[in-house]
Parts: C-alpha cells; sequence; structure tokens
C-alpha cells in the first residue's frame, strides 16, 4: 500500500532528521538531467524558507520515490516528481499523483515537462511521459515555461490553465535568480 510517511516540509528542516535523505538525493541524481537538477542542499533551504514542500512517497516502509512542489493558494506546482527506478511501471507514479490530488485538493495542479520535440534524442519518452500526465488527469494547457532557455511544456488538473495564478506563483519563487517566463503557444 502506498502512503506519505514523510512530508519533509513542514516536519524536516535539518536534513539529518530524515533517514532517506541519501535515497533521495540518489534519487534526484538519477532522475533528473544536470540542467533540470536542483541539488539536495539548495532544496532543503528551499524546504527551510517554506518557498518548496517535498514529499515522500513509500510502499510500507519502502522509499519509493518523491515529489516537490512550489505552493500559492489556487496553484500548486509540481518541480519534481521522481520514482526510483527499480519500481517504476508498477503503478507507483500514477499513485503518487493520486495522492498529490488529495494532498492539494481545492487546487489546480500544474507541472512541466520537456516539450515535444520531433529532433530531441528522447522523443519517445517526452510522449509516454506526456501520454502518462494525460491519463492520470492532467490537461493540455496550450503554455510553455521558458527556464534558463529550456522549454517546457506545462500541463495541469484543471481542464483551464489559471495563468494568471500560476504567473503569481512564479513570481515569487525565488530560485537561482533566473525568471520563470509563462508563454502562450497556439
Amino acid at each position: 500500500l502506498i502512503s506519505i510517511l514523510s512530508c519533509l516540509y513542514p516536519l524536516y528542516t535539518d536534513v539529518s532528521d530524515f533517514e532517506d535523505i541519501n535515497a533521495l538525493e540518489r534519487l534526484n541524481n538519477e532522475a533528473f538531467p544536470a540542467e533540470e537538477r536542483m541539488e539536495i542542499d539548495e532544496m532543503m533551504q528551499l524546504i527551510s524558507r517554506q518557498i518548496i514542500e517535498v514529499t515522500a512517497v513509500y510502499d510500507d516502509s519502502t522509499f519509493v520515490g518523491f515529489y516537490a512542489l512550489s505552493v500559492r493558494k489556487p496553484t500548486a506546482y509540481v518541480f519534481f516528481l521522481a520514482i526510483d527506478s527499480s519500481k517504476r511501471s508498477r503503478g507507483y507514479g500514477s499513485k503518487a499523483l493520486a495522492l498529490m490530488k488529495k494532498q492539494y485538493a481545492g487546487y489546480q495542479i500544474v507541472l512541466d515537462m520537456e516539450a515535444i520535440d520531433d529532433e530531441a534524442e528522447n522523443i519517445e519518452q517526452r510522449k509516454a511521459r506526456k501520454s502518462f500526465y494525460l491519463c492520470n488527469g492532467y490537461h493540455e494547457t496550450g503554455y510553455y515555461l521558458d527556464y534558463n532557455d529550456l522549454i517546457m511544456e506545462v500541463l495541469c488538473t484543471d481542464e483551464e490553465l489559471d495563468a494568471d495564478s500560476f504567473r503569481i506563483l512564479l513570481d515569487k519563487l525565488k530560485i537561482r535568480k533566473t525568471p520563470f517566463v509563462l508563454v502562450r503557444m497556439n
């Protein structure tokens, strides 16, 4: 049975209190390319400053993944969702998304993913990822995020993105002094 046993924020502001920090760091390093990854020290600083919330996901007592969001009512923005590679294709990702929806009920949950680009080396992975999110209740929005020259497609749990509230959340983020630029593309 999948459950949230540890919510790193607000329970943990000191990394030494979280016993699976090494597993989380390994997964973070494995799951995200360097240009998209947030180092664990930076993640912990943002937790302590209450800029992001990180939730560890378990199956009984086994760490299977985590997700990190920035929250500003009525929007919850998913920075990261990662499931351990040895646990993928077993429904954990879908269950984690369902838990996230329960945890942030009443919020539009927004995430971004690498845009579909037929020239990309990992085009099949991108298509599979998008299909996964669409099958789990996310919707295309017609919006993209430009962050440090990375173009990411924006998906949302609501059928229509509340772009104004999402922009307010993005404007309040103080991460690496690089702005998030939300653009609409048809």
